[in-house]
Order: C-alpha cells, then structure tokens, then sequence
C-alpha cells in the first residue's frame, strides 16, 4: 500500500485523508498504539488514545496536533519532538522509553519510531509504535533488585556497594564515614554449633547493622561475615559514637547463648577529592587492629582463618 504514496507530502496527506477510517478501524484491532506524523510533527492519525493524553471532549481528534499540543507532560513531549527532528535529519529510526502517569498507575511506555520514504527517496514522515512496557519494566526492575540483594540477610550485596560508591557518592553529603564490620567468631560458630548458628550469627549482625544505625546510613554484606556501613554526613567523631552504639546493641544480643561480637574499623573522607578505594581499605584495616586489640583470647581462630 506504502507503494504507491508517491509524490509530494501534501499529496500522502490526501490518500491518507481519505482512506484514514478504514486504517485506523484495521490498525485498532492490535494492542499497540501505531501512529503516523508528518515532516512538521504533526500527527496524521493514531490508533489509540492514552488516558495521558489530554483530550477534551469525545469528539476530539490527535490529526493535526504536534505532541506539545496534545501530551499533558511537555518534558515527555518535547522528548519526543527532539527525538523526531533528529530522524527527520538523519533517516535513522530510534526506540527509547518514556513514563507516564497514567489513570491508575505509572507507564512504561516503549516508542519505535522509523522514518518513511517516498519512491524518490525523500522522508515524507514518521511512523510509530507505542507499547505499554509497564508489566516488563517492573518485572525488570524486580529482578534487578534481586541482583542487588543479599538472600541470607536481605541486605544489599557487594554488587550494591560497589555501585553505591560508583553512583551515588560522587553525590553523597561530606564529610562520609565508611565502617567495615565483621563477625567474630565465626569459624569457632561453625566449628562448634554447626552452620546453621553460624548463618544465625551473620543474620543477627545484619539485624543489629540495619536497627542501630541512623536513618540515611546504608548498609552491605559485602563478604561472607563482612558487612559495610556508610555514614553520609559523619565525620570520624559522629562514627565512632555509632560504632559504640553498635558495640552497645551487639552486647544485648546473643546467639546460641553466646553474646554477639563484632569488630569495626572505620575511615572518613572530607570531600570527592579522597579516594574511596584508599577509605575502604583504611576501614577494613582499623576493623582488623580493633579484633587484635580488643579480642586477643581469639587471636588463634582469626588467624586459621
């Protein structure tokens, strides 16, 4: 059918004028939204009307209104002119992803977009399809969180961690205290109570890292019995007191009957100019001087570790 729209734009707006009915009551029937905009972005005709779009009374009509003119999000909207003119500059189609508060719940909402061609070779417009993603999109999302999750504890793993540092703390509050918290006594748990208490041991550390830190303070497993803690806005005298907090809590705790220790060593950056790799490794050698300090009736199992 395509084929044979040769000629100039006005002369494709007139076939389409007249044929639009049947078009659009064939293309109804898919679940997909397919559209058609000419070279000024004006839209020829859509299938379906999203309940985001802001459509005033039944009689109204997308033909002939730019996205600026129909969409009630104007940021999405202009999204979608920006990404138009450059199909019309380039010929190439583009699929990007957009959300959209829709009656009930927020939409993903996929839109491939592809340029068409006269016989001569000239874009004589876009055509699109939208398709709702939102059920994909949140499943996706699950499961990236599941990525990010530490099954034992419910904490976040080492993948989170690293991507927290990554991410989020080039954006973080300064000064930030890093605390690396470790188990003690684990292989003398396992050894002697069998893995389950050990497991109990790591889970009930990870109970008393989420409950006793501060609100704002982001928690890890980020190793078998190793755990971290950043500390956004501390500096190294206001970690401290929540490390005293924590040995505090961890002496009301027991696990098979044993009280819960844990030892923590922690490092402070002023600003982005420090190197988190040099903190992390700072704090995990302070946790390791405070189990040689203050535990040394289990120097011999920390060190058949």
């Amino acid at each position: 059918m395509l084929r044979t729209f040769s000629g100039n734009i006005r002369g494709w707006a007139t076939v389409l004028e007249s044929n639009i009915k049947d078009v659009e009551k064939i293309l109804k029937a898919l679940p997909s939204c397919i559209f058609f905009k000419d070279t000024e972005g004006k839209y020829l005709f859509a299938t379906h009307y999203w309940e985001h779009i802001g459509r005033h009374d039944p009689g109204w009509s997308i033909r002939g209104k730019t996205d600026l003119e129909i969409r009630e999000n104007k940021e999405n909207a202009q999204l979608a002119m920006e990404q138009d003119r450059k199909i019309l500059e380039t010929g190439v189609g583009t699929t990007y992803t957009i959300t959209e508060q829709g009656d009930h719940e927020l939409q993903y909402l996929e839109l491939i977009k592809n340029p068409v061609f006269d016989d001569d070779g000239n874009i004589v417009g876009i055509a699109g399809l939208i398709n709702n993603v939102t059920e994909q999109e949140l499943m996706r999302k699950k499961l990236e969180e599941y990525s990010l999750e530490d099954e034992m504890t419910k904490m976040k793993n080492r993948r989170a961690f690293d991507a927290w540092i990554s991410e989020e703390l080039p954006r973080a509050k300064f000064p930030l205290s890093i605390a690396i918290a470790d188990c003690d006594c684990l292989k003398f748990f396992n050894d002697t109570f069998g893995h389950a208490e050990g497991d109990e041991l790591i889970k009930t550390t990870a109970l008393l890292l989420k409950l006793a830190t501060p609100s704002g303070a982001a928690c890890f497993r980020i190793g078998g019995d190793e755990f971290a803690v950043i500390l956004p806005g501390h500096t190294k005298d206001d970690a401290q007191q929540v490390i005293e907090h924590l040995y505090e809590t961890a002496h009301t705790l027991t696990v098979a009957d044993q009280p819960l220790s844990i030892s923590i060593g922690v490092a402070t950056m002023q600003s982005t100019a420090d190197d988190a790799q040099h903190a992390i490794e700072a704090a995990d050698r302070a946790m390791y001087e405070y189990k040689q300090k203050h535990h040394e009736y289990l120097k011999g199992i920390y060190e058949s570790r």
